[in-house]
């Protein structure tokens, strides 16, 4: 290790642990020898405990070859540093005891088709043959992934550290970082214990430490420790060192072969929060006291499972603490609150497998300025500043845990830290039914039951309960009217003389358009990929309303600002809290809304896409002519205070004629039907738009320049028929209760190949039809004539369907309902 603290540093790691090592590892082989600094010795947090589990399999196509990648360099690395890394192909097992869950497996299986990862259903005699001692009687089915493996966590961190020595990159153990030094936003070195280190980008990877350091630097960092158990028995004779690893997701329980040995650890439904007031001073290699009262229901099912565990007696009752988030997800990338500050951390027990992925995008971002592949779900900067609460963090992480295990569906909800953030009408969407569900703090109504029965928590991928309440809300889109409230939604105001520039240089769409008008348009990136979905409002000559998802409010903000001139003169603020936003859809919403509105609502007066200030009952506000239902529709935008008001006259207003509320189900559904995308599942980082179908919205010609130009240049005089398609698809022969259900990820077929998968889909009410979004690729282009061919097909849990696909919407394809 190295012995002096150098004066500077292209990059500086706070964390030892295996990502920051990982990380460390990568910038060196791409020319970035960095310095690491870790408080006591490398591994010595939450990694020297790790399983050491790898998976390949992730939700995205961008993740698994992430994942994929991770197997790989665990079996290269010890061929180049010389260092073993106890890497060991056993592959992995995950069992099905419930219906739900057996589809879910064979949905996966199809998955893994696509993303060339070869897996295999095992047969009864097979899950026996290979794990003999346990009860297979009540298995519905088993999954196998043969090249998944397992590695020894601490021998692959020193592998790591040695090969980013060898090129270069230095490593502090026992040196203790202070603070971050900080000038005008922006990092400028790291104070430690032994001296300060120069430098304008630093990567904290602290893991459990991470979150009341970075709020000590009013950084949001949201995560909790909590305590992982599990037992190794004595030494089994007969275990093959082969021995595959097992999952058992409904009794949230691991096995895997340990040095001749069984480990077997569980995540439970309700974990117990550790270092509430933060972690020790002196951890380093620690144990915690083993809760047997705790942890004893799941004992009682690995025994139940395994009955001659009895037998074999237990060596080691282990307890450890490690991070967890509170969507269950790590937070990687740059932060909102200070430039050239990066965060990889809260790995939720994921940290082996995710190590080798995590450490080269990282490295990928801070040497390029960007990651090869889109990172969107683990974003940084989709924190928000309410979640640097520490009770907050610490609350929800003793249900984080049973996020990783369990069986994960729709209607699974949260019921920790609840109530944090409420729309205006909350109370008032109580009383009307609103049943709710939380993101990111936001109580969202996702569908209303007069009856207010509340959450049926029952598993299930076909048919809900609240299906009925979900059909009733789309029919009245589709011949009355319905509002919603979407206060939830951000709202950044972007203003001064330069505001203009600054939008123009990250969005598709050309935004020195009349003041009233509303633009739909892309946040694009420098590879023409979708970093945003949002509509612009031009209301004053230098300001604009930019409308975005809730879940983007501090990362839309952050994009804006990280692209701009520094000699510009504008302002980005956040008016989320400030603005409420009631939307108002369908056949009579023009009549309802003229009704408490002494203004021309006329479609002469006021077209699709226009914007106007006008009377709202005793308020002024302003309405923007969109919907996302593909009905004739209102956005009412207006200061939080008015919200009530205006809320009471529309329904007086609208009771004659059939208004009701909609909650979040029945507006996916809709939006379906009429084909719109949805940002972080239809369309994302890696998609642009000339493939995505919304190539209307880029303008080529406007004079300033914008990030992606260039690349979407090229696409379009490719012409039509790009690599990459977005279509709307229905599939044939089936029905609402018996399914079964696009979900997403499902692989479509043509020609004996897979062409493409499906990103969103459900039950369209509208159109009696189970209705979805694929994107298809064919590497001699997607044109309408291939498509128009037809002959496709959808596999669903292990079975194939006739898809229709076209690339207008099946609701309304000529938007003449929408505009009229």
């Amino acid at each position: 290790m190295a012995h002096s603290i150098p004066e500077q540093a292209p990059v500086v790691i706070v964390g030892g642990g295996i990502i920051g090592v990982s990380t460390l590892y990568h910038l060196a082989k791409r020319g970035t020898p960095a310095v690491l600094i870790e408080r006591r010795k490398i591994a010595s947090g939450t990694t020297w405990h790790a399983a050491g589990i790898v998976g390949q399999l992730r939700d995205s196509t961008a993740q698994t070859e992430l994942g994929k990648y991770t197997a790989r360099l665990f079996r290269d690395l010890e061929e180049e540093t010389g260092q073993a890394t106890g890497y060991k192909p056993n592959g992995t097992i995950n069992l099905a005891i419930g219906d739900v869950r057996h589809e879910q497996l064979l949905r996966s299986h199809d998955h893994a088709v696509r993303m060339g990862i070869e897996s295999f259903m095992l047969s009864p005699e097979e899950l026996k043959e290979k794990w003999p001692l346990i009860e297979t009687d009540d298995v519905k089915s088993a999954f196998f992934v043969p090249s998944n493996g397992q590695v020894n966590p601490l021998d692959v961190t020193v592998a790591l550290s040695k090969g980013a020595r060898a090129l270069g990159a230095q490593v502090f153990e026992d040196t203790k970082v202070n603070q971050l030094v900080i000038r005008d936003g922006k990092i400028a070195g790291v104070e430690t214990d032994k001296g300060v280190i120069a430098t304008d980008k630093v990567l904290l990877a602290g893991g459990m430490w991470s979150h009341l350091f970075a709020k000590a630097h009013g950084v949001t960092v949201p995560l909790h420790a909590t305590e992982h158990f599990y037992i190794v028995t004595e030494p089994v004779d007969g275990l093959p060192k082969t021995q595959p690893i097992l999952n058992i997701a409904e009794e949230r329980t691991y096995w895997k072969e340990d040095t001749g040995k069984l480990l077997i650890g569980s995540f439970e439904k309700h974990g117990k929060p550790y270092g509430k007031d933060g972690i020790p001073e002196d951890f380093e290699f620690d144990e915690l006291p083993f809760d047997m009262e705790h942890v004893e229901p799941n004992l009682e099912r690995m025994f139940e499972r395994m009955p001659a565990l009895g037998e074999m007696g237990i060596q080691t009752f282990f307890n450890g603490p490690e991070s967890f988030t509170p969507d269950g997800r790590p937070y990687l990338g740059p932060t909102s609150e200070i430039k050239g500050l990066f965060v990889a951390t809260g790995m939720n027990s994921n940290g082996i497998l995710n190590s080798g992925g995590v450490g080269l995008t990282m490295a990928e971002w801070m040497t390029d300025g960007a990651p090869s592949r889109g990172m969107g779900p683990m974003l940084a900067r989709r924190a928000h500043p309410f979640q640097r609460n520490t009770k907050y963090n610490h609350d929800r992480s003793a249900e984080s845990v049973g996020f990783h295990y369990g069986v994960s569906w729709v209607g699974r909800q949260i019921n920790s830290a609840r109530g944090v953030r409420r729309v205006p009408l909350h109370d008032r969407l109580t009383e009307a039914g609103a049943t709710f569900a939380e993101r990111i703090g936001w109580e969202m109504p996702m569908y209303f039951d007069p009856e207010k029965k509340g959450w049926n928590e029952e598993p299930n991928l076909w048919w809900k309960d609240w299906a009925p309440h979900v059909q009733a809300e789309c029919l009245a889109a589709r011949d009355a009217a319905v509002l919603i409230d979407q206060s939830m939604y951000s709202k950044i105001q972007v203003q001064g003389p330069d505001a203009v520039k600054a939008l123009n240089k990250v969005c598709g769409a050309q935004m020195d358009v009349e003041v009233g008008t509303s633009i739909y348009t892309q946040f694009l990136n420098k590879r023409g990929g979708i970093e945003a979905d949002v509509t612009v409002t031009r209301t004053a000559h230098d300001c604009f309303m930019v409308i975005t998802g809730h879940p983007s409010q501090m990362r839309d903000q952050g994009w804006i600002k990280d692209h701009a001139d520094p000699g510009w003169r504008f302002e980005v603020f956040d008016a989320t809290s400030g603005y409420g936003l009631i939307t108002i859809h369908g056949p009579k919403s023009r009549e309802i809304l003229a009704a408490i509105s002494g203004d021309d609502l006329s479609n002469e007066a006021f077209p699709f896409g226009a914007a106007r200030e006008i009377d709202m009952a005793y308020a002024r506000g302003w309405a923007i002519r969109r919907s996302f239902l593909g009905e004739l529709g209102y956005e009412l935008m207006m200061p939080t205070e008015f919200v009530a008001g205006v809320y009471e006259a529309l329904m007086k207003a609208g009771k004659p004629h059939g208004l009701r509320h909609m909650g979040m189900f029945a507006m996916n559904a809709c939006r379906l039907e009429k084909g719109f995308r949805h940002f972080g599942h239809d369309i994302a980082e890696d998609d642009t738009p000339y493939e995505t179908g919304l190539g209307f919205a880029v303008a080529l010609g406007k004079e300033d320049d914008f990030l992606g130009k260039a690349v979407l240049t090229e696409q379009k005089a490719g012409g039509a028929a790009t690599d990459f398609r977005t279509v709307s698809c229905v599939v044939e022969g089936v029905d609402a209760k018996s399914g079964p259900y696009l979900i997403h990820n499902e692989p479509v077929w043509k020609d004996g190949q897979i062409v493409g998968h499906v990103t969103s889909g459900d039950w369209g009410f509208r159109l009696e039809a189970m209705v979805g979004l694929a994107s298809l690729h064919r590497d001699e282009g997607v044109s309408k004539t291939w498509i128009d061919e037809g002959g496709f097909d959808v596999q669903i849990a292990g079975k194939m369907y006739p898809l229709q696909v076209q690339l207008a919407p099946f609701y309304d394809p000529k938007g003449e309902i929408m505009r009229g």
